[in-house]
């Protein structure tokens, strides 16, 4: 240490420490700035990655979801289907059970009867409309016109309740 004051003076020893110190802040400085642009650097890429992972994600649960509207689309066609045959096969129920139902109604009316009044009349061109919506034709479109061909009588509310109590 001697030899240091020996050789260099108070003042230019005091102006290396500054100058020591002042170089140590300028690496530590360095280092944090250094240290900053590597985690924004790693933070960028941590975004870039956690945003193409998200997109992956989106697009893995676009796919499930696209997959389940097509099962759901499936099953959909499938139930709509099966309602059509139940649908169908009501239709055909209901045409024969008009069909019986005006069957049974002109044996009644031309056979028992003769004649037939405005309310039974209107009833049985209602049914037969219905059966004639849903397709039906066949022989009853004859009955009709045997049922249509028969005289009208009005019947009071008391001969009717007697001629619903007929057998039919």
């Amino acid at each position: 240490m001697k030899d240091l004051l020996n050789t260099f003076s108070i003042e230019q020893i005091l102006f290396f420490i500054v100058l020591i110190a002042a170089a140590i802040k300028g690496v530590i400085s360095w280092i944090d700035w250094a240290k900053e642009k590597g985690d924004k650097l790693f933070h960028k890429k941590h975004k870039e990655l956690t945003l193409q992972k998200s997109v992956e994600n989106l697009t893995k649960a676009q796919e499930a979801m696209r997959c389940d509207i097509d099962r759901c689309q499936s099953q959909l066609k499938q139930t709509v289907n099966e309602i059509k045959v139940s649908i169908d096969l009501l239709m055909q129920s209901d045409k024969d059970d008009i069909k019986s139902y005006i069957t049974r109604e002109h044996h009644y009316f031309c056979y028992v009867l003769g004649y037939i009044d405005d309310y039974n009349l209107d009833c049985i061109e209602r049914r037969y409309k219905h059966y004639e919506d849903e397709g039906g034709n066949s022989f009853v479109s004859d009955l009709m016109k045997d049922i249509r061909a028969l005289p009208k009588k009005v019947i009071n509310i008391d001969s009717y309740s007697h001629v619903q109590n007929i057998e039919r």
